[in-house]
């Protein structure tokens, strides 16, 4: 008996060390392993900026422009107690419109397959987490650089390893927005309003980081490349009178609100400004003429909040090259742009708006057009759908 209880000690401390043994090789694989870490939005930003095309490049380039970050229900308001105190912000964001796969190894698929296999032979399984994707676009050509190919970690490029970004911002105010929600139930919403951000509508929001003294770099420390200080701002933005006054018409009817009130006529010219700042930048793709002047008869559109803007880049004589705004109007949107595209999906929804008002009907959205996302019905405010005939 004594011999058997023996026997059974030894055996319950083989499988205690072989427990142990297993337990340390998992560990020790994860920590050896790509790690994933998961991360929750706090919050959304809704900025003028529909669209890629138009965003400015460096928010400070453009601040008169507005933005509104609306936090989630599951942040509490006090999280941002004491952040009035400061005047400035780091917005940590996901670049959320990159194309999906976009950088990525094509073959990524079948390689994973490949090295499941290859893990049974020779018993390292670290390749089988999904770290065999690999992120193949090393090197990009930013805009500014006039065709010169760069490292993509060298550059602010949306497409990254990691589609995560940062931008700076001015801290305007702490605050609340009555928020209509389901069943034109109105909800208080905790938001933070910026100025200067260069964000898309619709981009989510990680953290915020205060902004301190210590970020500033020392001018004689401070290195970059040529390109990148490269002055090639246009020299002035002119406006026609009758854009002047389609952006006063367009501010005073609410088309800009939340973001530009109505009511305040002051807020007329920050619109003004704004739209000036980001023309200042040249916002055309080298495609698309950056650089050069217009080609004559020609013009090119962007987006600001609801509105399109319609321009031309010229130079005289010899000088420096100036923007000319020549019209602005409420974005009617195109049902012939490519499907699921932002310019798409407002055509779509004011071809809907044109038809219910045959009927003698208005509609109010429950949710605003935004670029990438797509619906095969558009959702109306109390919940229900329209669909387009």
């Amino acid at each position: 008996q004594l011999k058997r209880q023996v026997k059974n000690l030894n055996s319950e401390r083989k499988d205690s060390k072989r427990k142990q043994d297993s337990s340390t090789s998992t560990a020790k694989n994860v920590l050896s392993s790509t790690t994933d870490y998961v991360m929750k939005e706090i919050g959304i930003i809704s900025s003028p900026y529909p669209q890629r095309a138009g965003c400015p490049r460096q928010g400070l380039l453009a601040m008169s422009s507005r933005s509104i970050l609306t936090l989630h229900d599951s942040i509490a308001k006090e999280c941002l107690d004491d952040l009035e105190e400061y005047s400035h912000v780091w917005v940590i964001f996901q670049f959320h419109l990159n194309p999906i796969g976009k950088g990525k190894d094509k073959n990524a698929a079948r390689n994973q397959k490949s090295n499941k296999h290859t893990s049974k032979s020779t018993g390292n399984d670290s390749q089988c987490d999904g770290s065999s994707t690999k992120f193949t676009a090393s090197k990009i050509k930013p805009p500014r650089a006039g065709g010169k190919k760069v490292g993509v970690l060298a550059t602010r490029s949306p497409h990254r390893p990691n589609n995560i970004g940062i931008s700076l911002a001015m801290v305007e105010e702490v605050t609340t927005m009555n928020v209509v929600g389901a069943k034109n139930k109105i909800r208080k919403k905790t938001i933070v309003k910026l100025k200067g951000l260069d964000l898309v509508d619709g981009t989510p929001v990680y953290d915020l980081k205060p902004y301190l003294p210590l970020d500033i770099v020392p001018k004689e420390m401070l290195k970059t490349p040529s390109w990148v200080s490269a002055d090639d701002q246009l020299s002035a933005v002119e406006w026609s009178g009758e854009a002047r006054s389609n952006v006063r018409q367009c501010q005073r009817s609410g088309l800009l609100e939340p973001l530009y009130s109505a009511k305040i006529e002051q807020e007329n010219d920050e619109v003004i400004n704004a739209i000036s700042e980001i023309v200042s930048q040249d916002p055309r793709a080298q495609h698309e003429g950056r650089g050069h002047d217009t080609r004559e008869m020609s013009t090119y559109e962007i987006t600001f909040s609801t509105l399109r803007v319609k321009f031309q880049v010229k130079s005289l004589m010899g000088e420096k090259k100036h923007a000319v705004i020549l019209r602005v109007s409420p974005d009617e949107g195109d049902i012939s742009a490519q499907p699921g595209s932002y310019q798409h999906s407002v055509g779509m929804r004011r071809k809907a708006e044109a038809e219910a008002l045959e009927k003698g009907l208005n509609l109010i959205w429950k949710y605003p057009v935004r670029e990438g996302v797509t619906s095969g019905l558009l959702k109306l405010r109390d919940g229900s759908t329209h669909k387009l005939s």
